[in-house]
């Protein structure tokens, strides 16, 4: 009897001490994802990583989940690996080689896959976009700025590899026009029943044939869903010449001012209608320059300037608002000279950082960032450098 209970202590023992073993495992390996999603994803905005490690019904360690990054796969293979675990890798990676073009001039993207979710940006006719996920009428895409987020399928058109390849070689046009103008059915329409759309700027389309051909001042265009018409060709600038612009604070304030008074949409990046950071969006846009989407990330981003210092600030600085006590930014604005700012609250307006300014607004001045000098560091892209919109 003695002996059969020190058996049964052994054994109890023995399954504690497995316990403990796996539970251990476990927890290095979760610790090991933590540390790679901290590194490489730490901005869902940006990036999908819904990537777990737990035991299978065999007691197996498995880390298995989607993202899709695949620098954030490598870091979390690379993490585990310095563990020295044994783990079944179960990490799928979202396809890099399915694509769609906005078909519209502005489609509105939603943080869930239906329409009374919250709209978080937008995308403008021809914008490219990674799909992520394709399935019934919502589609999970990535803009080029990195900002992930749902898209009704009838606002896009899915495109190839190849028919993107082609794409970026093709002979492009974008809307340079500061206003809304039209695609009609023959060079000389003028009616509203031949409007064939509307675009509005940053609006990229193709040259029909292959070959810019104009008729009565008209160029004749082809939209991504396969759609034609004729546009002013004063509307439009050939995509290499946008894009090979150097930095021009002019260019990027006269984008802002021409929509003067246009409305505030949360989540709006388009000349229709847009929120503040969209508004800094849409102007560094028309200089060729991609910004990120959301104030609290363009913060981040160029050469900080601190509040106290806004005398030093420049044209096209970005200027920062919102809690003194925690600093989370909520506002952001564009600079143009004596305190004088440009942004979108309410409607676009002019406003002042000087406290001796008739126009100066108390919001709280957290600090200013300078994007000029800082192209293609981290959250500045130039287009020209952009592997969606050329070879590279």
């Amino acid at each position: 009897m003695k002996r059969y209970i020190i058996t049964i202590a052994v054994a109890a023992l023995a399954l504690s001490a497995s316990a403990q073993s796996s539970a251990n495992e476990l927890s290095k390996a979760r610790a090991a994802v933590a540390a790679a999603k901290s590194a490489t994803a730490p901005d869902a905005r940006q990036c999908i990583f819904d990537i777990k490690a737990y035991h299978d019904t065999d007691g197996r360690l498995v880390v298995g989940g989607v993202t899709s990054d695949r620098d954030a796969r490598r870091a979390v293979v690379s993490k585990l690996d310095e563990t020295g675990l044994e783990y079944a890798d179960s990490i799928k990676v979202l396809p890099y080689n399915r694509w769609a073009q906005t078909r519209i001039s502005a489609a509105s993207h939603r943080g869930a896959g239906r329409h009374s979710a919250e709209m978080v940006t937008q995308s403008v006719l021809g914008t490219p976009l990674r799909v992520l996920e394709a399935s019934g009428d919502w589609w999970r895409v990535q803009t080029p700025d990195g900002y992930i987020a749902y898209v009704p399928s009838s606002s896009v058109v899915a495109k190839t590899d190849s028919e993107m390849a082609a794409w970026r070689k093709a002979s492009r046009f974008i809307v340079t026009s500061h206003y809304q103008v039209r695609a009609y059915s023959t060079p000389t329409a003028d009616s509203p029943r031949q409007i064939v759309t509307d675009l509005v700027n940053g609006c990229i389309v193709t040259a029909v044939g292959g070959a810019p051909k104009l008729t009565d001042g008209r160029l004749h265009i082809e939209l991504p869903d396969g759609r034609t018409g004729y546009v002013d060709s004063s509307a439009l600038t050939p995509v290499e010449q946008w894009a090979a612009q150097d930095f021009d604070a002019d260019r990027i304030l006269d984008t802002a001012y021409s929509m003067e008074g246009t409305p505030y949409l949360w989540g709006g990046t388009s000349v229709k209608a847009l929120d503040c950071s969209g508004l800094a969006k849409v102007s560094y846009y028309a200089n060729g320059i991609i910004l990120m989407r959301d104030a609290s990330q363009q913060a981040l981003t160029g050469t900080r300037i601190e509040a106290s210092d806004w005398r030093r600030c420049r044209p096209g600085d970005l200027l920062f608002f919102g809690n003194a006590k925690t600093k989370k930014v909520t506002h952001v604005a564009i600079y143009d000279h004596d305190g004088d700012y440009v942004h979108s609250s309410g409607r676009v307006k002019r406003n002042s950082v000087d406290p001796d300014s008739p126009s100066y607004l108390t919001t709280p001045f957290l600090h200013a960032v300078r994007i000029a000098g800082n192209e293609e560091t981290k959250g500045i892209t130039r287009a020209r450098n952009h592997p969606w919109y050329f070879d590279r």
